[in-house]
């Protein structure tokens, strides 16, 4: 029986220590077109760094952003991810009124076990303006809030 805990417990920390992950992933995302004011579309690269597991839990997700210089910076703790992770991805789609953030897990495996990251995100050629902020997390929306450019 302790050989079976102390087996249980080595799984454990493997799974905890594979999660502990620095990455950083720029994809070019191109604006949505408004064929009335703009004829040619705007890059927005949008990068994406994040951490690896944290020990303190918490619970809901806390986001802050900044806005500098046409840059718009995204935090996000408290952000959960399954342990089997591999790394994450990001698209942003960016038009007039919202700006919508996909982020996407990309898995080795899938495990029974999920742990939470802080995820540091930033988006450039952003307008001055007010904006409908979307965050996803495979599709599914889990923050939304107007946020304001200046």
């Amino acid at each position: 029986m302790k050989k079976l805990a102390l087996l249980i417990g080595i799984f454990g920390v493997i799974a905890f220590v594979s999660c502990e992950k620095e990455d950083t992933i720029e994809k070019p995302t191109i604006t949505a077109v408004d064929s009335l004011s703009q004829t040619t579309p705007v890059t927005h690269n949008t990068e994406l760094s994040y951490t690896g597991c944290h020990s303190n839990q918490r619970d809901g997700y806390i986001v802050s952003t900044s806005y500098d210089n046409g840059v718009l910076l995204l935090s996000i703790e408290n952000f959960y991810i399954d342990c089997g992770i591999d790394s994450l991805s990001v698209f942003s789609e960016v038009d007039s009124q919202t700006i919508d953030v996909n982020i996407r897990e990309i898995l080795e495996t899938t495990t029974n076990c999920a742990c939470q990251i802080g995820v540091n995100c930033s988006i450039d050629n952003i307008k001055a303006g007010r904006y409908e902020l979307i965050l996803r997390e495979d599709g599914f929306v889990f923050y939304q809030e107007e946020i304001t450019c200046e």
